[in-house]
């Protein structure tokens, strides 16, 4: 059973991945094309 919840934990985290920026959007308010620059400018920021 352990193992069970594990599995659906991991998935349900892997599926919040994948569809962050509608999710991010959704719960902000904000367009989902704003939400996309930010993630965007928030890696060209790591890379330096």
């Amino acid at each position: 059973m352990g193992f069970f919840i594990l599995l659906v934990v991991v998935v349900a985290a892997v599926a919040a991945y994948k569809f962050r920026v509608p999710l991010i959007a959704k719960l902000t308010g904000q367009p989902p094309q704003r939400i996309q620059r930010a993630i965007e400018r928030r890696k060209e920021n790591k890379r330096r």
